[in-house]
């Protein structure tokens, strides 16, 4: 191998890819995203304008583009860091996607710098998350079991996420709730942000998880989108 030469990973060397049991009673899994999702995630995100109201990034009608784009953002994610970070919410391990969960990780650069542990020093792996159900399968506590999942699972267990965010609008209470369900607290009330899809000024708020009760004084301070 060639000094320098990017690593890539396989499908089988990743972390992270699932398939996880999250609940069994209702039945909730929780795999990879793939590209044959494509046609029932457009149908379940042109079902209203729910997902589009309530995130800063989904458009508006959803197209079978804005799907394939954002799968194969997902998989390539997993051939570059061998970390699987999207997931699929099913009704059964090989089910139709019926919801959607993601799990970013923050970057850094000179204006915002990594964060470090205020007592050890060591750089802390922060990550933000996402969710959306269809609302043919809402009102069943499935967003919730899946945010629980995702922030103690996957994130700190996982990912080992020193701290887990996640980001709402102020007024999307369902969203909000997800996040509080899943044991994250409120870290910030408001704030506004330019959300590029809308060109308009929004307010959100920020809930976190820290793994470490001395990291809480650490606050998000990028809301780019």
């Amino acid at each position: 191998m060639k000094a320098n030469t990017p690593q890539t990973f396989t499908r089988e060397s990743a972390i992270c890819l699932g398939p996880y049991i999250v609940s069994i009673e209702p039945v909730l899994h929780l795999s990879t995203v793939e590209l044959s999702d494509i046609p029932e995630m457009v149908r379940i995100l042109n079902i209203n304008q729910d997902v589009y109201n309530g995130s800063a990034l989904f458009q508006y009608p959803y197209l079978e583009s804005h799907a394939q784009e954002r799968i194969q953002k997902a998989h390539d994610y997993v051939t570059t860091f061998g970390i699987n970070t999207h997931w699929a919410m099913r009704a059964s391990p090989t089910g139709p996607l019926i919801g959607w969960a993601h799990l970013h990780f923050e970057h850094y650069d000179d204006k915002h710098p990594q964060p470090v542990h205020p007592t050890t020093g060591k750089p802390l792996r922060v990550a933000d998350i996402g969710y959306w159900l269809s609302p043919e399968n809402t009102g069943k506590g499935l967003a919730t079991r899946v945010g629980k999942f995702l922030v103690q699972e996957i994130a700190h267990k996982e990912m080992d996420c020193d701290i887990v965010r996640a980001v709402s609008y102020v007024e999307n209470m369902p969203s909000r709730k997800v996040a509080e369900r899943a044991g994250m607290e409120l870290e910030l009330e408001t704030k506004s942000i330019l959300i590029p899809k809308l060109g308009e000024y929004r307010d959100v708020c920020c809930y976190a998880s820290h793994r470490d009760e001395a990291t809480r004084g650490i606050v998000k301070e990028n809301y780019d989108y």
